[in-house]
């Protein structure tokens, strides 16, 4: 811990990292807009009598294309460069944004706000991240954590304050185009302040410099066991997170409080990122890996037995718990990437977490809700999700160091 200093850049060149990271982490706050979508999603429908089935769907295009996004953009970047690739990120997204306000059809609104916006929050994510984790590849975990914590600071301020407050005084459609409009017009003016260091950028595609590619990196065993754990970790959170009201009124929680619980839920997400990120850098990986899996297991423990018991606040405890370690795995996970695989493909590299979080969303929700159909309940699929943390608790553990071990 003696020599841990979060505004040290290996690079050497302080404030020009700082500026990337600033610009990288208004990026993400700014990408945040998306996930907005639930606020919405109301309004949306008393406009167009579509269904919440329907509506729905949109969501679940955002986190399809916002893989895809994080994908791409990893490749685009080394050709591209990071200012272009992530202009034309926030772009797409504030253009997804500014078409929804036209759509008449539920198709428009796929392809315009799930499609193109989560294409275009994939594509920014990934390159604010790879930047900022080659200005300070010393501290990858706060820095992994720091981008992660603006995208939930984003949706937090966005889908709880701005949103509903514009939509107090103008429809749906006009919300709609006024955000995108903002962020068309401020996202690739932030991207200009984005820049990798010098020593990477000098070497453009071929690099040169020591790391696996994208191909070698999914090969190796120690990608294979962390994609595992980040699987198991996301799989959780976002089963608890897409049941939890439900699951809040089963156990007898009034509708106002059940309905705040996805409140605390990203801001106990967003901690969670911050944390386990810090963590990552000043115990190691094994360490933090370790206590993110218990801290999971303990939330899903409090969330199985106590809510009946000692109502919302061991609702909110249990809640918290599996947020923050759920919030603080993609962090993780992206900065023993940086750690373990070099440097001259990291952006393609980091990229391929995305993977996990798609497997998770089909998951999770999909064998919880089928298993709730058989059940009526969601003992089961707590229990079942308890069960899947497990064998990734001892993959990090058995995790070896960097550059061993294939």
């Amino acid at each position: 811990m003696k020599n841990f200093n979060p505004f040290n850049s290996q690079a050497g060149l302080c404030l020009p990292g700082c500026v990337a990271l600033a610009a990288g982490f208004a990026i993400s706050t700014l990408d945040g807009v998306l996930y907005a979508w639930s606020a919405f999603m109301l309004p949306l429908e008393q406009a167009t009598a579509w269904t919440r089935s329907q509506t729905s769907l949109v969501f679940t295009a955002i986190l399809v294309f916002f893989g895809l996004g994080m994908i791409s953009g990893g490749f685009v970047v080394r050709h591209l460069g990071a200012r272009a690739t992530a202009a034309a990120g926030t772009a797409l997204l504030g253009l997804g944004m500014l078409l929804s306000s036209l759509a008449d059809r539920l198709w428009h609104l796929l392809i315009s706000y799930g499609m193109a916006a989560g294409f275009g929050i994939g594509i920014s994510y990934i390159v604010t991240m790879a930047v900022a984790v080659s200005w300070f590849p010393r501290q990858r975990g706060i820095v992994c954590g720091l981008l992660a914590f603006g995208l939930s600071l984003g949706t937090l301020l966005f889908g709880s304050w701005l949103v509903p407050m514009l939509l107090e005084d103008m429809d749906v459609f006009a919300g709609l185009r006024l955000l995108g409009i903002t962020v068309l017009l401020a996202g690739p003016l932030i991207a200009l302040f984005l820049k990798m260091p010098p020593a990477l950028a000098a070497a453009g595609p071929e690099t040169g410099l020591p790391g696996s590619t994208t191909l070698e990196m999914i090969k190796t065993w120690r990608f294979q066991g962390i994609w595992i754990w980040a699987l198991a970790i996301q799989a959780g959170g976002l089963t608890i997170i897409g049941n939890i009201v439900p699951y809040a009124l089963d156990a007898g929680i009034a509708a106002g409080l059940a309905a705040a619980t996805i409140g605390i839920y990203a801001i106990g997400n967003g901690l969670g990122r911050l944390f386990f990120g810090t963590m990552y850098d000043v115990r190691g990986f094994r360490q933090s890996m370790v206590f993110n899996s218990l801290c999971m297991l303990a939330g899903l423990a409090i969330l199985l037995f106590l809510p009946r018991l000692w109502g919302f606040w061991a609702l909110c405890a249990g809640l918290i718990m599996v947020a923050m370690s759920c919030g603080g795995s993609m962090p993780q996970f992206c900065a023993f990437i940086a750690q373990n695989f070099g440097p001259a493909h990291l952006e393609s590299n980091l990229g391929i977490t995305s993977t996990a979080v798609i497997a998770a969303g089909f998951l999770g929700p999909m064998v919880s809700g089928w298993l709730y159909s058989l059940t009526g309940g969601y003992a089961t699929s707590i229990a079942l999700i308890a069960v899947l943390v497990v064998p990734g608790m001892f993959i990090a553990v058995r995790m070896q160091d960097i550059k061993t071990g294939r």
